[in-house]
């Protein structure tokens, strides 16, 4: 009896015994298991932390201009529109931060009918030079009316100076700046195609232009007035590739070499006054001169041509000046009050008939601006240009360019 029951006693303990490891290996088997899909859970949530990182250092901005435009009655006789609704600007911009002092920029417009890329360039802090950039891509001209975004310009358009010297504001190339954190001082150095029109990808010769800008600030703070001056410079030129003529500013004609180099060269000096006074109010303007080129398309006139003939397809070289003046008076913190004067002289070597269309130009442009909040902005413009009388423009000269023109804007921004 007694030795049946120690059987019995190790059996139960052997058939308990087994169990329990037959327990713990199913369950040692299904922890494994979900071990297995935790560990792949969390590579997956580390996956997803990394993409959004990546997202975090994105930044998307933009704005949209809506605008309704009335033009001069007069010019009902040209058979043009008197007026027009339509998107002067509708930009995207998407700026990447990949790591401290690595920045990615793209900005394209999509606005009716004119899809362009607008910006396409990469900023990098130089190592070791921590106010230093180097800039590489399509990006603004350095110059203050340029650079200084249309979303937040006083006026609808830049000055009539600007718009002839710095078509399309953008260039193809590498720019090095500048930006003091000791002394407030701004230096930007640009190399560039020259030539670019928003359409070709490469340059269309081996010569490269330059652009250099200097602006210094000054702070009274004991008055609230801030000033920034400086100066600027743009040293380039056009290749004479397949007409051998050259219209001068004086209206006489020269021969040259094909492939000689037309210059474009010129200087300017500007200044953006700031002051807290009645509000808030500034005065920004900018003097601009030298000389600009214009490459022909048109082939040579024979050789027995007449002098007008060659004129008419000949390279053009002029000397010019220009500027522009605001004055900007804030009126409580949701309205502004802007008057701009620009001149443009794209010809100062000849006046009156014997310009031709090549005639200077006076604009009082006068604005308001309505901010209903921090992403609309309601703007009412007047622009009043005074072209020089001549034969080519009469005192009655009106078209869809150069008329008085009324707009009104609405700026969402985001």
């Amino acid at each position: 009896m007694k030795k049946l029951l120690t059987i019995t006693f190790f059996t139960l303990v052997s058939v308990y015994g087994y169990s329990q490891t037959q327990t713990i290996d199913s369950l040692k088997e299904v922890i494994e298991k979900h071990d297995g899909k935790l560990t792949a859970l969390d590579e997956r949530v580390l996956v997803n932390e990394a993409d959004l990182s990546k997202l975090n250092k994105i930044k998307i901005s933009g704005y949209i201009q809506s605008q309704w435009e009335l033009y001069d009655k007069n010019r009902v006789v040209t058979n043009e529109p008197t007026n027009t609704f339509y998107l002067r600007r509708v930009r995207v911009k998407f700026t990447y931060e990949a790591l401290d002092g690595v920045k990615f920029v793209l900005q394209p417009d999509f606005s009716t009918g004119a899809l362009a890329l607008k910006d396409a360039y990469a900023v990098v802090n130089i190592p070791k030079f921590k106010d230093w950039t180097l800039w590489a891509g399509q990006m603004n001209r350095p110059n203050y009316e340029v650079e200084y975004s249309s979303s937040q310009r006083e006026v609808l358009e830049r000055s009539r100076v600007i718009r002839a010297i710095y078509p399309g504001e953008r260039e193809i190339g590498l720019k090095l700046e500048y930006i003091g954190s000791k002394i407030p001082l701004k230096f930007q150095l640009m190399a560039m195609n020259g030539n670019f029109t928003g359409t070709q990808a490469k340059d269309v010769d081996s010569e490269k232009d330059i652009m250099a800008r200097l602006v210094y600030s000054v702070k009274l703070p004991d008055a609230g007035i801030g000033i920034d001056f400086g100066g600027n410079t743009y040293m380039g030129s056009n290749k004479a590739k397949i007409n051998p003529y050259v219209s001068n500013s004086d209206g006489t004609l020269d021969s040259v070499n094909i492939g000689h180099n037309l210059d474009k060269k010129w200087f300017g000096g500007e200044v953006q006054i700031f002051a807290d006074v009645l509000g808030g109010m500034a005065i920004k303007g900018e003097y601009i001169a030298g000389t600009n080129s214009v490459a022909s398309t048109t082939a040579a006139p024979a050789s027995n041509a007449s002098t007008a003939t060659k004129l008419g397809a000949a390279n053009k070289l002029n000397s010019f000046a220009g500027y522009y003046l605001y004055l900007i008076k804030n009126i409580g913190t949701k309205n502004q009050l802007v008057a701009r004067y620009d001149y443009y002289d794209p010809n100062t070597k000849l006046s009156g008939d014997a310009a031709g269309s090549a005639v200077s130009c006076k604009t009082l442009t006068v604005s308001w601006q309505h901010y209903l909040n921090d992403f609309i902005r309601i703007t009412v413009n007047y622009e009043m240009p005074k072209f020089e009388v001549n034969a080519s423009r009469p005192a009655n000269y009106m078209d869809v360019t150069y008329g008085n023109t009324l707009g009104v804007r609405i700026q969402a921004k985001f």
